[in-house]
């Protein structure tokens, strides 16, 4: 089973990623540097290349999305692109989390539940995170305002993909921690 929701994780990153692609040349690089290491980081642990350690792989998320939010956010013309560009952070985030928890291996509670939290509460904390995070993408994408309504079907279509795969992504991804 888990190995089902891993390929499917997979192959709505790699929708994610192509999405990105996809996205006008202004936002493309921003866009696809952050999908393609989200990808490859998700590619690694999930077939198990071994290139980089989870942790190494997470640290670098949250740094590629920390500055993809940061230098884009002032560039951001419309509430809808300000809105993208955050939920692009924020899954990035909870992908390092995410592969973090994954690679972690069993969930225990020894020489760290002396601190006031189990780690099955911080797995669960994850869980529930990626939750409201595939809600909100599921949300976005289904109500999304086009800012051009002559805009191409194309970037019609990978707005709206877009947010979907990647709530999906993050939805698959917990539901392996959890199996």
């Amino acid at each position: 089973m888990a190995e089902l929701l891993h390929a499917g994780a997979l192959a709505t990153t790699v929708l994610s990623t192509c999405c990105a692609a996809a996205a006008g040349p202004r936002a493309r690089a921003r866009e696809l540097a952050l999908a393609l290491i989200m990808l490859v980081a998700m590619a690694d642990v999930v077939v198990g290349w071994g290139m980089l350690a989870p942790v190494w792989w997470a640290a670098l998320l949250v740094i590629v999305a920390m500055a993809s939010a940061i230098s884009r956010a002032r560039r951001a013309a419309s509430s809808v692109a300000r809105s993208a560009r955050a939920m692009d952070a924020l899954g990035g985030i909870l992908m390092a989390a995410l592969l973090l928890v994954m690679s972690s291996g069993t969930v225990s509670t020894g020489a760290h539940a002396g601190h006031g939290v189990s780690s099955s509460a911080l797995v669960w904390t994850v869980v529930a995170a990626s939750v409201l995070f595939a809600a909100a993408s599921l949300h976005m994408g289904v109500t999304m305002r086009m800012p051009h309504p002559v805009a191409p079907v194309r970037a019609r279509v990978v707005r709206r993909i877009a947010p979907l795969a990647m709530g999906a992504s993050v939805l698959l991804m917990a539901a392996v921690v959890v199996v």
